[in-house]
């Protein structure tokens, strides 16, 4: 670790809280702040650049936030809602895997560019939407819980997805069985995790009444997240999934509410997630953007409209007013990891050029930086026009 990389830190925690801070009081998500301090410290500005090292540092962040979130999340509320999340993340997936595939077509004249388009967007990083719902008081709400199982079975399809392209590309034809089979691997560690994992996490918990290190309370749980994210990485599902699910197995601990959320609260909102989203700002290509913006506009368009119908709309016929159904739509608008990794696998197979690559990443940022103003944008048609519906 060089000395630069520790005024790197610093600089972007600080520039993260400070404007996160700011934009909070001005009543938007801390988040866009956030953000924004990586844009000014990184593209504008050019005091930090993107580095291996630090990246693999930031990524911390999502782990500790998806954690916090499935701490948050009780398993009886994802077993109840599991059929109608699941049924709203393979619709909204299905719609924008068309509109992706549309649109590779119309702007490239390519069915791979197209293919590839289609599956990388299918993918929503739902931490986003969720930790404006925390900031809100809103996440044990039903849209809160919704959005969470919905994340879930996202996660599977975008796997699916993935499997499937990888494929497409490396041997020209997509062969079934292994689909089904990663399918059943995929679902089988999930259901693993959720009731296995939740009885060997609940000893290990116990265990802890007899030890006097009260930090222990801390340590085991982070020691818990690496291991699950590790092993839910191997299976093919993504490390953050697996720190989702850690974070359920331990809500059911005594030690949850009272000890080891606030523990993770400080460690995470006070260092390692604020350093996350800002990283993401510095990431933004702000030349590709302007010299292609009607392209990344057009995908950015794509990708909500497309969501919004599948998951948003089609949630009314599961009972959702209009109000929640917005809810919906807008946090299933961010893009994440999925969409940066099936870029990178399109780039090395020679599908896509760097410029289509840089493309992609800034559709990704894009709906990163979009998410929390959407949000504030649906308060306020909410508190004016859906009153009662």
């Amino acid at each position: 670790m060089t000395t630069e990389l520790l005024i790197d830190i610093a600089l972007l925690l600080l520039g993260a809280k400070l404007l996160g801070e700011i934009t909070e009081r001005a009543g938007f998500s801390s988040l866009v702040g956030e953000i924004l301090a990586g844009i000014l410290l990184g593209p504008v500005f050019h005091i930090i650049s993107p580095n291996g090292v630090f990246e693999q540092i930031v990524f911390f962040g999502i782990l500790f936030l998806l954690f916090i979130i499935g701490l948050s999340t009780k398993y009886d509320d994802i077993r109840k809602n599991v059929y109608t999340g699941s049924f709203l993340a393979v619709s909204g997936a299905v719609l924008t895997f068309l509109g992706g595939l549309a649109a590779g077509w119309y702007l490239f004249g390519s069915f791979d560019i197209g293919l590839f388009l289609g599956v990388a967007m299918i993918s929503t990083s739902t931490a986003i939407p969720l930790k404006i719902l925390i900031e809100k008081g809103e996440f044990q709400t039903r849209v809160g819980r919704m959005l969470a199982v919905i994340s879930v079975a996202d996660d599977i399809v975008a796997i699916l997805a993935l499997s499937i392209l990888t494929t497409y590309f490396t041997a020209g034809g997509v062969n079934i069985w292994n689909v089904f089979s990663l399918f059943f691997a995929v679902l089988g560690f999930i259901l693993v995790v959720l009731t296995f994992g939740s009885k060997v996490v609940a000893r290990m918990l116990s265990f802890l009444r007899f030890i006097r290190d009260e930090q222990m309370l801390l340590s085991l749980p982070i020691a818990i997240i690496f291991v699950t994210a590790f092993l839910s990485d191997s299976t093919g599902v993504a490390a953050v999934t697996g720190a989702f699910l850690a974070g359920i197995t331990m809500s059911k601990s005594p030690y949850a509410e009272p000890v080891i959320l606030p523990k993770f609260r400080v460690i995470g909102y006070g260092f390692f997630i604020p350093l996350f989203f800002a990283y993401s700002g510095i990431l933004v290509d702000i030349g590709s953007i302007s010299s292609n913006w009607h392209i990344v506009l057009l995908l950015f368009a794509i990708g909500c409209i497309t969501k919004s119908i599948g998951s948003g709309f089609f949630a009314r016929f599961f009972g959702f007013n209009a109000k929640e159904q917005a809810t919906i739509a807008v946090g299933m608008v961010p893009r994440g990891e999925y969409g940066i990794v099936i870029s990178q696998i399109a780039l090395s197979a020679g599908v896509i050029t760097g410029s289509l690559y840089t493309l992609m990443l800034s559709f990704v940022i894009l709906t990163i930086i979009a998410t929390p103003l959407l949000f504030r944008l649906h308060a306020a048609i909410s508190d004016r026009y859906w009153k009662g519906y």
